[in-house]
Formats: C-alpha cells, sequence, structure tokens
C-alpha cells in the first residue's frame, strides 16, 4: 500500500501527464491482405431502429445493435495494442532483457497487432535488424506499431476470418501460430464465415465493394481457432544468466488446454466452444437475422436469415482495464474513434458475465461446534477453463465476514483496501519478494499466501491464483523468468483430471493443494470443478445467533503485478499514472449468506473399526451419533474406499444401522454424516477389514484412495440434500457433485 501512495503524491506534485498518442485513425484503409472493420460494416450493420424487417437487432426492430462492429468496438481485442497495461509490461520485458528486445517486441506483437506483424513478416516491410532481434528475416518493433493504424486495430475481422484451417488446435498454432495467406497465394483475401453456402449475390457484391471473397469455414466456430492466440507458451531465460534454457518453455496463459480437460470440450457431455460464452448469441435457437444489408443501407429480402448468430460482444473478464481506457482515451488516441458511453456498455457486459455466468459461492454449513463457528463455503467453477484463467495477473479470494447477535464482527478474512489490497499483500510486494534476482538465503515463506483448507485466523485468506518461479524456484513476476508455477490453485473447470491433463499438458495441473482433499473432489471423485473452504471462528461464547456473509471477488490486475514492473520507460510510466488514478477494480462474482440461528452443530459417530471374514455381512452402528440442541438426526453413509474390484452396497444409505456385505478381501472404509435439519456434522469414518486363509483375491490388500473425514461433508449424500429440503433448489450442484 505504501508503494501506492508514494507513487500517488508523487505524481500528483510532479503534475505528471501521460504523452499524447497521435490520434487512430479507424478509416486507414487497406494494406497488404487486410482492410479495416469500418470497411467491413459498409453491409455488415445493423438496419435503421425502426426499419422492418431488421437486421441484427435485438430484440426487435427497435432493439440493440448487435452488429459485429458496434459490438467489438470498445472490446478488449479491438484495443489489443491500446491497452496500457500491456504496452507497459512488453516496455519492461524488453528493458530487462535489453540484448533480446527486438525478438521480445516481435513475440508480444504477434497477437496485439497481428495484422500488422502478419504483414510485415509476408512482405518484409516494416521490420528493424540489430543484435537484440535472432528472426532472420527482421523484427517488428513496438515503435513501429505505435505509428501504424492497421496496428493499433488491434485484432479485427480480417485477421479472424482469414485464419486458415491449418493445425488450429495442436501445439504448432499457437503462441501466435495461425495461417493467413500471404497476397498472390491461391487462397489470398477470402473470408472464412460460419454458414455454409455463402448466397450469391451477397458474395458478388462482397467482392466487388472489398475484394474479399466469401467461404464457408467451420474453424471460426471452434474453440481451436481462439486458441492460437489465448494458449501462450513462453521461453525461459536463466535467472542467473538472461540466457535460454534449452527445451524449456512456460505455459503462461493455457485456456484452450484446460477447456479440453472439461465437460464442455469438443465431444463432451456439455460441449460449448469458447464463442458460446464469449460471442454469445442473444437467444439461442429464437434467433436468426440476416447477416448485412446493401450499401445504402437498405434490407433485402432475397438474403437469408441466419441462425445461430455470433455477437462479436468478445466479452472477457477484464472490466479494469476497460476502464483504464475509458478515462484515458484522449492520452491514448482513441477519443474520435471511441465513446464514453460504448465502453460503458463494454464494461456492464463484462460484468454481467463475472457476475451471471462464471461462479457459484454456497455455504454448505454454518454452526456451533465446542467453542468455534464453523462455517463451510464452497466455489464450484461455471466456466470451460480455470477460474480465473489467461494472464497471471489475475486472481480470486473470498472476503468472509462473521457477526454476532448484535451485529458485530467478530471476524473477517479477506477485506480489501481502497487500493485494491489485501492483508497478504504486504508481504507480497516487499522489496525482497519483488526483486528480479533474489539475495542469498532468500525465501519463498513470506511473498504469498498458500493454498487454504482450512482458515481459523483472519491474516489467511482464501486466495486463487498462479504465483510464477523462476529457474532457481523464487517467486518473479517477470514472465521470461517464469519457469515453474510455484502455486496454482485456480479452480479447474467441471470433468477436468490430473491424469488427463498429463496427457494434454502437465503445467496445466494445480499446484500446493495436495492436502486439500475436496479440492476438484466431490463424493470421492476428481472433476468436481470446486473447492470448499473450511472457517473455524474461534468464539468467545457459544451463544448465537451468528450470521456469515461470503462473497467471491476477483482482480484482474492485482497490486504485485504492477509493483513488479521495475523499469522507467514511458509506457511504463505512463500505465502507472493511469493505475494510480484507478487502481482498485474488484469485481464480485458471486455472493452467499447464512445464519446459525443459534445451531449447535450435531456429531456424527460412524462406530468402532471391525474385522471380518470374507462376505461376512458387516453391520453398522451410527446410534451414538448426538445432537447437542436434541434436534431429530437423519443419516447418510457412503463408503469412500472399497478393494478394487468390490461390488459392496450399503443396505440402506439413510438408515441408523445400514450393513453390507464383504465381498472381497481387504480394507472398507465408510464415512458417516449427521444432520440435525439446519447443518450437517463432520464426517467420521469407520473401518472394516477382511480377512479370509482360504481365500486369495487380487485385490486383498489393494484399496482405492481414502477420502479424509475432513471433506465437504455436503459430497456424498443426494439423500441428506433431500431430508434438509435443499434438493430442489440445488440440481446445479448436484450434477456438479456427480448426484444427477
Amino acid at each position: 500500500m505504501f508503494t501506492h501512495i508514494v507513487l500517488s503524491f508523487t505524481l500528483l506534485l510532479a503534475g505528471w501527464q501521460t504523452a499524447t498518442a497521435a490520434p487512430f485513425d479507424p478509416n486507414w484503409g487497406t494494406v497488404g491482405v487486410f482492410t479495416n472493420a469500418r470497411t467491413c460494416a459498409g453491409c455488415h450493420r445493423a438496419s435503421a431502429s425502426g426499419d422492418a424487417p431488421a437486421v441484427m437487432r435485438f430484440p426487435d426492430a427497435q432493439g440493440e445493435d448487435i452488429s459485429p462492429l458496434y459490438q467489438w468496438r470498445h472490446s478488449m481485442m479491438a484495443h489489443a495494442f491500446d491497452d496500457p497495461y500491456y504496452q507497459a509490461v512488453v516496455e519492461d520485458e524488453a528493458a530487462l532483457f535489453a540484448t533480446l528486445a527486438g525478438l521480445v517486441e516481435d513475440t508480444c506483437l504477434t497477437c496485439h497487432t497481428p495484422m500488422a506483424h502478419t504483414h510485415a513478416h509476408q512482405t518484409g516491410t516494416d521490420l528493424s535488424q540489430d543484435a537484440s532481434c535472432t528472426l532472420l528475416d527482421g523484427c517488428y518493433r513496438l515503435a513501429t506499431a505505435g505509428t501504424q493504424d492497421h496496428a493499433r486495430e488491434g485484432v479485427s475481422c480480417t485477421l479472424c476470418h482469414q485464419i486458415r484451417n491449418d493445425n488450429l488446435g495442436s501445439k504448432a498454432s499457437f503462441s501466435g501460430g495461425f495461417a493467413i495467406a500471404a497476397a498472390g497465394d491461391a487462397d489470398a483475401f477470402t473470408i472464412y464465415g460460419p454458414y455454409q453456402n455463402p448466397h450469391a449475390g451477397g458474395a458478388n457484391l462482397m467482392q466487388s465493394n472489398t475484394g474479399y471473397t466469401p467461404l464457408f469455414g467451420s474453424q471460426v466456430t471452434s474453440s481451436a481457432h481462439c486458441a492460437s492466440c489465448h494458449t501462450l507458451y513462453t521461453p525461459t531465460l536463466d535467472v542467473e544468466t538472461d540466457t535460454p534454457i534449452i527445451d524449456a518453455e512456460f505455459l503462461e496463459q493455457g485456456a484452450f488446454l484446460e477447456w479440453q480437460n472439461s465437460v464442455y470440450a469438443t465431444g463432451a457431455s456439455e460441449e460449448r466452444q469458447c464463442q458460446d460464452c464469449h460471442m454469445p448469441d442473444p437467444a439461442p435457437s429464437a434467433y436468426s437475422t440476416r447477416i448485412a444489408v446493401r450499401p445504402n443501407g437498405a434490407v433485402n429480402t432475397l438474403w437469408p436469415e441466419r441462425s445461430p448468430f455470433f455477437t462479436h460482444s468478445m466479452v472477457g473478464g477484464n472490466s479494469h482495464v476497460l476502464e483504464l481506457l475509458r478515462d484515458n482515451r484522449s492520452a491514448l488516441g482513441i477519443e474520435n474513434s471511441t465513446t464514453v458511453i460504448g465502453f460503458d456498455e463494454k464494461i456492464s457486459q463484462t460484468r454481467a458475465l463475472l457476475e451471471n455466468e462464471t461462479a457459484a459461492l454456497d455455504i454448505t454449513q454454518i454452526g456451533v461446534s465446542g467453542s468455534e463457528l464453523a462455517v463451510d463455503v464452497r466455489i464450484t467453477n461455471h466456466t470451460g477453463h480455470k477460474l480465473p484463467t489467461g494472464y497471471p495477473s489475475r486472481r480470486m479470494w473470498i472476503h468472509l465476514t462473521a457477526r454476532d447477535a448484535g451485529g458485530q464482527v467478530i471476524f473477517e478474512s479477506g477485506a480489501a483496501d481502497a487500493q485494491g489490497q489485501i492483508s497478504t499483500d504486504s508481504a507480497r510486494l516487499a522489496p525482497a519478494c519483488l526483486a528480479v534476482r533474489k539475495a542469498v538465503g532468500f525465501s519463498n515463506a513470506d511473498c504469498f499466501e498458500p493454498h487454504r483448507d482450512i482458515i481459523d485466523d483472519p491474516g489467511r485468506i482464501a486466495l486463487y491464483e498462479p504465483v510464477l518461479g523462476d529457474s532457481n524456484g523464487d517467486i518473479t513476476h517477470i514472465l521470461l523468468h517464469a519457469f515453474s508455477y510455484l502455486k496454482d490453485n485456480r479452480i479447474p473447470p467441471e470433468g477436468f483430471t490430473n491424469s488427463q491433463a498429463g496427457s494434454i499438458e502437465v503445467q496445466t495441473r494445480p499446484v500446493g493443494v495436495d492436502t486439500d482433499p475436496d479440492f476438484n473432489v466431490a463424493g470421492g471423485q476428481e472433476g468436481s470443478g470446486s473447492d470448499t473452504v473450511h472457517y473455524r471462528i474461534p468464539l468467545n461464547t457459544p451463544a448465537g445467533p451468528y450470521s456469515v456473509e461470503a462473497r467471491l471477488l476477483y482482480q484482474a490486475v492485482s497490486p504485485s503485478f504492477v509493483d513488479g514492473i521495475l523499469s522507467s520507460g514511458s509506457r511504463v510510466s505512463d500505465f502507472k499514472q493511469m493505475y494510480a488514478q484507478n487502481p482498485s477494480v474488484i469485481e464480485t462474482l458471486a455472493t452467499s449468506s447464512a445464519s446459525s440461528g443459534g445451531n449447535t452443530l450435531p456429531v456424527a459417530d460412524a462406530g468402532a473399526d471391525q474385522a471380518v471374514a470374507v462376505n461376512a455381512r458387516v453391520q453398522l452402528d451410527g446410534s451414538a451419533s448426538s445432537d447437542a440442541d436434541n434436534d431429530p438426526l437423519s443419516y447418510a453413509w457412503s463408503f469412500t474406499s472399497r478393494p478394487v474390484g468390490s461390488l459392496a452396497v450399503l443396505s440402506d444409505p439413510t438408515a441408523v444401522n445400514p450393513s453390507f456385505t464383504a465381498d472381497l478381501a481387504g480394507s472398507y472404509e465408510v464415512q458417516l454424516i449427521v444432520n440435525d435439519g439446519v447443518a450437517n456434522s463432520a464426517a467420521d469414518t469407520v473401518s472394516v477389514t477382511s480377512n479370509s486363509a482360504n481365500t486369495s483375491s487380487s485385490g486383498g490388500g489393494c484399496t482405492m484412495t481414502r477420502h479424509s473425514e475432513t471433506a465437504d461433508p455436503l459430497l456424498p449424500a443426494l439423500l441428506l440434500l433431500a431430508l434438509t429440503g435443499l434438493a430442489a433448489r440445488n440440481t446445479r450442484t448436484l450434477k456438479h457433485f456427480g448426484m444427477l
């Protein structure tokens, strides 16, 4: 926090002004095989408000303009180059690695100025060659991009719609490895679209007006299309020598690889592509529209209506940079090509996605247990990738507040200050942790918050983030020093398993969560896409009731990744000035609240361990379970471990004393959770060992991994939820737990 105060005060005293970029001209024409977006919008625009039949308006002729240009114009895609945070990071890395500056800039501009970068390398123009550029044909540089409007237009129409269906989804296509036909190629000036059989009349008009030929291309509706830039590997430089480590590649961004390991992947049970969330149909299966008007704005009724319709909203998770773009339009040179209203609409779309489509937050247990208030909070990831995903500056955490009957705060974890900092940031922002090269004897111990399963101290936070480690295993905020993840507890998507990650990309596996039995696990099964945090709040008196509010918070640009920019170039200085004026953009993804009502948690007792013969009938006994409030109890038994191959089943999982047959030699672990009508108990487990001298079973001593007794108490039993009246309104939750 001190660093930010000093920065703001220094800028104020100096009357610091950001450098003003030249005004961007959106009518820059055609360069090579690329044309400005406004040329496309000559026909691909909405009909005038009130015209009938309406074209690209929703929900009716007087409705919102959902045409591509209008929706794209204020997106992060359109401003991929203008992004002041991106420019600051590139300048910082180029300054730090001056001997590789040309290569650093060229690499980073591949996807942030893709039209200009592609044109430069296709034609051999606008490239520079010096000792810092190791490319044979030269490097495209940041300073050059800043002077070219086809660079400043970012990711535009004739970039995405000219990407060939060549190796998309393969590693060769990642990190900007997309392919676009050059002028002179047989397929040059081909525009790939999502619809079969482009209308002949419309195609002829497009050719005569723009020089492009429309053609169906299935790739534009696939996640692999997006993956060419949203899957990014970076080389690792040795932190001691700043030279590349042979064969070392760090997965900086892996949304596509995370999605491949989910229930949303192509061919999986709930298949969805990137476009389904980030370019959503305004009314799936219920909306169709023509996708163009005549150049004079008239509607041609002979042209077909198309469905599904993909809005080009390109909505993502970065409201902070959108606010910086909106508030600094003049300095960034985009005042004449954008509007404040346009950015406000995009920020609202971004917040709607974050609040409605990303996560659920549920307080699954609250009650007094002895001298503490036990609160369990479950996060469920509803996205098709890790939460959060993308650039490693993003983080998510739980802000939990507990109050007594008088409304006084008795416990608070995860509160943020006006600078967007949380309590653990004071250590993270220490100079020793931010240093490029660490001092002798340096330890990571105080530099980042480890993953938390149990929180009994308000200074601890359930914080989900990636933490980068350099070649020495020390924390780093320098991308080209990143060698591995010291921590990556971002919540995987539903269906994600570590074994599948080993086949797809081992670097997508979570790091630092091994001791948490319910991280991405429900009902003993991996792939829940959830995590439960167990708060144990010390009480001076057990008298209640107590109320708890939990908020799931998200930050696209965390403070350490700002303070970790250590150089002082003009772009860095401009960004830090902008950031000082607007440092704290924290989004609320989900909320949940609950009250203990003075309830004391019940206590489960699964009975004594047993030893039986093979094929013996085992009688379980939960009658010793208790409730201090004398509330009636319901019971939920489940196996957490059985010998491999066993078909043992419980006679009645909701009975006080169910039974089962020990059909194979080995160990059986059975878990009991009781509910008092308000909350669940902690789990208690009984072990049953089956042995027989006359039985030889390949599964005799081999058991599945035992699920910890501290696992989420809601996981084992659908019937338990039904008994407490929760099942009807928790179908999504049950589905995530594999119960539906």
